[in-house]
């Protein structure tokens, strides 16, 4: 008997405690889950306001409006040094938290950029988040230092190049009225076929971007009018190489500086010799042929390492490159590409490409 008293009091404790557990825990567990929901932040924002100077590329100002986080700190995959207009370049921004803590990951739609380009954002901890943006930089254009002629006829322009600049407006002006605008990716054009009449001719140019991308990022320098003076294009054909060097018409020769011929840059030191091989002109290294002294581009294996030369400037590149679109490699501080090794956190391969 005392056992049937037993098992029904048990029974009767099990049912009161499934009620309980049934009625009363599902609020306290629902308030528990959204007290946890709500430290949780579900989106996050950067804002990349770019800073520009005249022929000056400045970092952007880099700000967050996300609550309970702030920027800080940027890691930027290349120096500055190396930076180009109209060059996409990555970085790493990185928000803490305090109060809040972060998902594990956010996708485009809840990691909104302004100004650059939404990449990845994963949280390296509860209260860390690295996103990752491609920012390209934004320049003001200068102004040409001269503008005038080819030749005594005035009907060839030539004008100093403008740092960072790809392209050029010229306006042609005959007895100050407009007769043509022509937009070019060179620092001298042919104006000939739009001067048929006597009249007095001037042009004006400015700096531009040359192509529909290039303008989201390069602001045009100011309109600088032609002089009445004969200027030499860049592009010599009129001298002659004796040996190493080479000699204008009026006997002069190139020293201490570049020198376009042709389609080919070469470097004459002070005695107007062409160099050839490893050349530091300022802080930037360039490699010249080492058969005829041509300043040499992209991929070059020297003396058993390969090296990146900017395909458009020449220089040697350093730190993390992108050769081509999503394929990127890293440069040590003397040029030479890194293989087989992790830099920064990041795995390289033998062939020295990052292995996402």
């Amino acid at each position: 008997m005392e056992i049937m008293i037993s098992l029904r009091r048990r029974k009767l404790i099990y049912m009161i405690t499934a009620v309980f557990v049934a009625v009363v825990l599902p609020g306290i567990t629902a308030g528990r889950i959204h007290a946890e929901e709500s430290i949780v932040i579900r989106s996050v924002n950067l804002k990349f306001t770019s800073q520009f100077g005249d022929q000056e590329i400045l970092m952007p100002e880099i700000t967050t409006t996300t609550t309970g986080a702030g920027v800080d700190d940027t890691v930027w995959k290349r120096d500055i040094s190396n930076w180009k207009a109209a060059k996409s370049e990555r970085v790493s921004v990185f928000l803490t938290s305090s109060d809040t803590i972060f998902k594990e990951a956010y996708n485009r739609s809840e990691c909104k950029i302004t100004g650059a380009k939404f990449v990845s954002a994963k949280a390296l901890d509860n209260h860390t988040l690295e996103i990752k943006v491609d920012y390209t930089p934004v320049v003001k254009l200068g102004n040409t230092a001269r503008a005038g002629w080819t030749d005594s006829r005035k009907t060839k322009a030539v004008w100093d190049k403008v740092e960072f600049a790809t392209g050029y407006q010229v306006a042609l002006y005959a007895d100050d009225k407009l007769k043509k605008r022509v937009s070019v990716n060179t620092n001298t054009v042919d104006l000939s076929d739009s001067m048929d009449k006597n009249a007095v001719y001037y042009y004006e140019v400015r700096a531009i971007g040359y192509t529909a991308d290039d303008r989201k990022y390069m602001k045009a320098g100011d309109y600088v009018t032609s002089e009445d003076i004969t200027m030499e294009y860049e592009g010599s054909t009129t001298g002659t190489w004796k040996g190493s060097s080479y000699v204008e018409e009026d006997g002069g020769k190139p020293r201490n500086s570049w020198k376009q011929i042709l389609n080919d840059w070469y470097y004459f030191d002070g005695n107007g010799a062409r160099q050839t091989g490893w050349v530091q002109t300022g802080v930037r290294w360039y490699y010249l042929n080492p058969a005829d002294g041509k300043l040499l581009t992209g991929w070059q294996f020297v003396n058993g390492k390969w090296y990146f030369l900017n395909p458009t400037g020449g220089e040697m590149l350093t730190g993390w490159i992108q050769s081509q679109p999503g394929v990127w490699y890293y440069m040590y501080s003397d040029g030479s590409m890194a293989s087989s090794t992790t830099i920064d956190g990041y795995q390289v391969g033998a062939d020295g490409k990052w292995i996402k």
